[in-house]
C-alpha cells in the first residue's frame, strides 16, 4: 500500500492512493490534488480491507464486456449527440464485441485491445475509425475504473493511440472554383454550391440553412441549425454546438437576393421541388458539372476546401479562415491550407531591395 506523488504539469502535484484487499488486488486507484484527501481516502481503503471487503465485487467479477458496455452506453448517452451514440453502437456491434465481448471484464488484457486495433487495420478501416474506436475503449474502461470500479486497472494504459494519417481532399483553385459558380447558378444546386464556395458552409448546415438566418442589412448569416442525416432530425445547432455568424460576400449577397426574389421558399438551398435538399441529388449533380467544365471532382464537404483557396487568394489569414469555418482550433484549420509553395513562390518573387 502507498500514496504516490505525482507531477502534472497542467494540474500541479497529484496523490494516487493504492491499497490491497486480503486477496492481493488492488482497490481501484483513485488520485487526488491533496495529500489529506489521499490520506482519507487511504484510511478508508484499510478499513474496508479489515472488514473482509473485496477489491472487486461479485458483479465485477461476474459481468462480461458484452452486458458491461451495454451498461456504459446507456449511461453515457444522455451525455452525447443521437448521432454519434448511433455510431458508437456500431463500432461496438461490429469490431469490438465479436472479439472481447464473451469475455468477462476483468479478463481483458492490453493484448486483446491491441486484437482489436490490428483486426481493424487489416480489414482496411480508415485510422480515424480506428481512433473512434480507441476513444471508445478508452473512455468505457476509464469508466469501469473509476466510475463503476469494476477494475483495478484500465487494460488501455499499455496500449498506443493510432497514428492519424492525413487523407488528401480535392479542392478547386479560386479561377476554378469560379467557373463552377458560373455553370450552376442557374440550376437548383446553385445556392448551395455558392453557400459551399463562397463562405464554407458545411452540408449539414447548407441543408438546415433558411432564410430567416439571412441578414442582408449586416451581409452576415446565423448558423443556428443542421440536419443530422445520421438520425435524420434537425438539430438546433451546427456542428461546434456554438452558433455562429459568418460574413456574406458581396458576390453571394447579390446571388441570394436574385435567388430570394425567384423563389422565396423556406430553406435557400431546396431542392428541385422545394422541401430539404438531400446529400445524393446534390453530389450527383455536383459531379456532372464538375466534368462538363473541366475542373477536379469535388464533394460537398471539399467545397469547404475550395472555399478556403478563395479566402486566401484574397488575403484572409489563417485565423480569418478558422472563424469563417467554424474550427475551434487552427490545426484543424491548417488542414484546409492547400497550395502553400505557389503562394510563397509569389511572395519570393516579390520580395527585393528598397
Amino acid at each position: 500500500m502507498a500514496i504516490e506523488k505525482r507531477i502534472s504539469k497542467n494540474n500541479g502535484p497529484r496523490y494516487k492512493v493504492k491499497v490491497r484487499d486480503e486477496l492481493g488486488k488492488w482497490f481501484p486507484a483513485k488520485a487526488f490534488s491533496t495529500l489529506r484527501d489521499a490520506q482519507k481516502n487511504e484510511r478508508c481503503l484499510k478499513e474496508k480491507r479489515e472488514a473482509g471487503i473485496l477489491a472487486l465485487s461479485e458483479e465485477a467479477r461476474s459481468i462480461t464486456v458484452e452486458n458491461y458496455l451495454s451498461k456504459w452506453v446507456e449511461y453515457r448517452s444522455t451525455y452525447i449527440s443521437g448521432g454519434w451514440n448511433k455510431a458508437k453502437l456500431r463500432i461496438i456491434h461490429l469490431y469490438i464485441l465479436p472479439i472481447i465481448g464473451g469475455l468477462k471484464l476483468s479478463e481483458v488484457k492490453p493484448p486483446h485491445i491491441g486484437k482489436i486495433l490490428s483486426e481493424m487495420k487489416k480489414k482496411g478501416l480508415s485510422s480515424s475509425y480506428q481512433i473512434h474506436t480507441y476513444m471508445i475503449l478508452q473512455q468505457s474502461f476509464r469508466d469501469a475504473v473509476e466510475y463503476y470500479e469494476y477494475l483495478e486497472k484500465n487494460p488501455m494504459k499499455k496500449q498506443d493511440k493510432p497514428k492519424m494519417f492525413k487523407v488528401k481532399k480535392n479542392f478547386l483553385k479560386p479561377e476554378e472554383a469560379y467557373r463552377l459558380l458560373d455553370a450552376c447558378k442557374d440550376h437548383y444546386i446553385g445556392p448551395a454550391v455558392h453557400l459551399g464556395i463562397l463562405v464554407g458552409l458545411r452540408l449539414s448546415e447548407i441543408q438546415a440553412l433558411r432564410w430567416s438566418s439571412v441578414d442582408f442589412e449586416k451581409n452576415q448569416i446565423l448558423i443556428c441549425e443542421a440536419y443530422k442525416s445520421s438520425i435524420n432530425k434537425m438539430e438546433p445547432y451546427p456542428k461546434q454546438k456554438d452558433w455562429l455568424i459568418v460574413p456574406i460576400p458581396k458576390m453571394l449577397s447579390e446571388y441570394l437576393r436574385a435567388q430570394k426574389a425567384q423563389s422565396p421558399r423556406s430553406f435557400v438551398a431546396p431542392a428541385l421541388k422545394g422541401g430539404m435538399l438531400f446529400n445524393d441529388k446534390l453530389r450527383l449533380h455536383l459531379k456532372n458539372f464538375c466534368k462538363k467544365i473541366g475542373v477536379p471532382k469535388v464533394s460537398a464537404h471539399e467545397l469547404r476546401h475550395s472555399c478556403s483557396e478563395v479566402w486566401f487568394s484574397h488575403g484572409a489569414s489563417v485565423e480569418d479562415v478558422r472563424r469563417l469555418l467554424g474550427h475551434k482550433s487552427a490545426s484543424t484549420t491548417m488542414n484546409y491550407v492547400h497550395r502553400t509553395e505557389d503562394r510563397l513562390a509569389k511572395l519570393a518573387e516579390s520580395i527585393q531591395c528598397q
